[in-house]
């Protein structure tokens, strides 16, 4: 849980700087948000140990 808290709000704080940077009315932080969301769901995926295919550790 604490990959996808932290993945969001790190990843959409980067958003929320470059939107400030590029004034690019909030689409970079929903990119960063989603990116972050998405990078966070990948690493649970992955430490849990999941296998394609084989539906078990």
């Amino acid at each position: 849980m604490s990959y996808l808290i932290a993945g969001i709000g790190v990843w959409g704080f980067v958003g929320w700087l470059v939107d400030r940077w590029l004034d690019a009315d909030g689409v970079a932080t929903a990119v960063g948000v989603l990116v972050g969301g998405a990078g966070a769901i990948y690493l649970i995926v992955r430490r849990s140990g999941f296998e394609r295919g084989k539906g078990t550790r």
